[in-house]
């Protein structure tokens, strides 16, 4: 499929900055050089680990180097942990508050996990530091264009960071500014990035445009509904696995291709690397563990058919099926999931000993797996169940425990309901004193 002019990367590839008054480079700078160039070849074979270290090696070199603090950030986002380089980043700026390089570091990751207002400030922040930084300047225009849609705003920013690159040679910030700046909304375009749709109406949007070839309108689309993109990502890639199972392998091939348009215009309109995680992740799983996946996950949808209908019992025996699909495979993340189900299925049973049990195994996979979510989401049933047996201590200790999670994934919703349930059972510890 061909595609047109490809849009252009919106968050920025900050450069090096260097000190043109002095006449020779620094031997450290020589060297941090060397060491970023290893940190980028590394990160582009997808050996974030390795790439990591040398990218912390690199500012320790360098402390101005803004693609090392950028790399850094880029890889936590890659290993599927984006809130570890926002806990890096705030070591580093606990220690030097007032580096104008470390504030954009902050800022960047920031920005990576959608706290949109906080990154800015803290470009702000970096740039009353020095207000030579044309990154941060575009940085900042890119969140009011693309986070906030503030089309004015994102205007008088690209315009900012366009004067500054002028002044300080930055020819890569210039270019990638006067593209923004041009890419900003038509009419037609605002629609697509501000109307509401369903997931399904967003999948079908999607689609259409792609076979349209209108790569604007996709960047458009996918920057409007960021939320959607995810979901769609799993959706495709679960469409893509039953074909795998199937045999079907043409069909998966074209499914995955879709795929990686999305997590294309997702990575460059968000700086996020999390699609990408997920798409590497299926690109490494072999022909056997896709039909068990796809196995496991019907068994999850056969139990929770029958668990609808009032069928507990059989319910409770696809999701232990289900798991056990999961384990055969080492699935740890979906084994979760399975467990979590089950524990619900005994919940609705008053098994409520079981179900205690099967959230609690749930827990310690997802610790294991580091996803936070669904941690936070077994935290909370054992919550309620301890509630449910008396032990309202312990309820409330794994309500807070859940709630913590919820506010740094501001997930208000998920918050709200918790502090709900925590109040509950704060009122039954007091009728029982």
């Amino acid at each position: 499929m061909s595609f047109l002019t490809r849009f252009m990367v919106a968050f920025l590839l900050p450069l090096c900055m260097v000190n043109v008054i002095v006449l020779t480079t620094p031997f450290a700078a020589q060297d941090s050089k060397a060491v970023l160039q290893q940190a980028e070849d590394l990160f582009v074979k997808e050996k974030y680990t390795t790439a990591l270290d040398l990218y912390e090696k690199v500012i320790s070199l360098d402390p101005t180097c803004l693609r090392g603090y950028r790399g850094i950030v880029r890889s936590y986002s890659a290993l599927g942990d984006p809130q570890g380089g926002v806990v890096h980043m705030e070591s580093l700026y606990l220690e030097t508050p007032d580096k104008a390089e470390v504030c954009y570091g902050l800022g960047y990751s920031l920005y990576s996990v959608a706290r949109y207002d906080d990154a800015r400030r803290y470009f702000e922040k970096a740039l009353r530091l020095n207000d030579r930084l044309a990154e941060a300047w575009n940085n900042i225009a890119v969140i009011y264009h693309f986070a906030l849609r503030d089309y004015d705003k994102a205007r008088h920013y690209y315009n900012k960071a366009i004067s500054t690159s002028k002044k300080t040679a930055n020819t890569w910030v210039l270019e990638i500014a006067k593209k923004n700046l041009a890419n900003l909304p038509t009419a037609e375009e605002l629609t697509l990035a501000t109307t509401q749709l369903t997931l399904e109406e967003f999948i079908n949007t999607f689609l259409f445009k792609v076979e349209a070839d209108d790569e604007r309108a996709i960047s458009f689309l996918v920057a409007g509904h960021r939320e959607h993109c995810r979901t769609a990502l799993d959706w495709l890639i679960g469409e893509a696995m039953r074909a795998s199972a199937a045999g079907r392998r043409d069909s998966e091939q074209k499914t995955i291709l879709l795929a990686r348009v999305l997590e294309k215009h997702y990575r460059a309109g968000f700086g996020d690397f999390a699609l990408q995680a997920r798409l590497a992740a299926y690109a490494g799983l072999d022909d056997e563990k896709k039909k068990k996946i796809v196995e496991g996950e019907d068994l999850l949808n056969a139990g929770m058919t029958h668990q609808q209908q009032g069928l507990y019992a059989r319910a409770q025996t696809n999701y232990k099926q289900a798991r056990a699909c999961f384990e055969r495979i080492s699935d740890k993340a979906r084994a979760g999931t399975a467990l979590l189900y089950l524990g619900d299925a005994y919940r609705l049973t008053s098994h409520n000993r079981l179900a205690r049990e099967a959230y609690s195994d749930a827990l310690t996979l997802f610790i294991t797996t580091r996803q936070e979510d669904q941690k936070a989401l077994a935290l909370s049933s054992l919550g309620v169940t301890s509630s449910l047996l008396g032990q309202q201590a312990d309820a409330l200790d794994f309500f807070t425990r859940s709630l913590k999670i919820y506010q740094k994934l501001r997930d208000d919703d998920s918050a709200r309901k918790v502090k709900q349930n925590i109040e509950i059972v704060k009122a039954k510890i007091g009728n029982s004193q």
